[in-house]
């Protein structure tokens, strides 16, 4: 059998509820698991509702890709449904060094966005929100060309990939689920670059709501 043939055991096995069956399973792999295996378990365990082996899959899964923010996220969305804020904390304490990751606090829960990731339920309204802004900004003549005339291009471009633009998802979500005039507070893991300052302040004059984008 090939990886793909285990990947669809173990899935299987977890959407039966079945998850120490599946764990036990991958453990005996005559094949050494990647991460598409233990994905499938992590996914599994948040479906059911299983921290503690989420935990211990997780620790797997950061071996074996520890930059890859996307299972950073989804364990802390398992502790959020769960309600361990602790455990919320300490995760977004240490995952500070990587790139790419904002988060913005609503009733309690601690909701963080990774740019590309699609495992938030609200992601394709988000989307859909920024993708107006967008369009009323370049109607208002809005280009970062006009800020940063005077800096090289690639400089520009460089900033522009590291920070992620994972600030803006949690903008947009903040839009979406905060009442109207309430200020919307976001941190992010790492410098939050020029363009997407810029973004923000256009988003808040154009909504009318303030927003307070902060950078560790």
């Amino acid at each position: 059998p090939k990886l793909e043939h285990y990947s669809c055991m173990v899935d299987l096995l977890c959407r039966g509820g079945k998850l120490s069956d599946a764990y036990k399973f991958i453990n005996k792999m005559t094949i050494k698991p990647d991460v598409t295996i233990w994905s499938a378990l992590l996914c599994g365990c948040r479906f059911h509702h299983n921290v503690k082996l989420a935990e211990i899959v997780a620790e797997r899964i950061f071996e074996l890709e520890p930059e890859n923010m996307e299972y950073y996220v989804l364990l802390a969305n398992i502790y959020s449904e769960a309600e361990k804020w602790e455990e919320v904390k300490t995760l977004r304490d240490g995952i500070r060094n990587n790139r790419g990751c904002s988060w913005i606090e609503i009733k309690g829960k601690v909701n963080i966005f990774v740019a590309g990731n699609k495992d938030n339920p609200e992601v394709k309204r988000i989307e859909y929100l920024l993708e107006n802004l967008r369009m009323e900004m370049t109607k208002d003549g809005f280009s970062r060309k006009l800020k940063y005339s005077l800096v090289d291009k690639d400089e520009i471009e460089e900033e522009a990939a590291g920070c992620g633009h994972s600030e803006l998802l949690a903008i947009g979500f903040g839009l979406l689920k905060l009442p109207h005039g309430r200020t919307i507070r976001v941190t992010k893991n790492v410098k939050v670059c020029g363009e997407c300052h810029e973004t923000a302040k256009f988003i808040s004059k154009n909504v009318g709501r303030q927003i307070v984008l902060r950078d560790c």
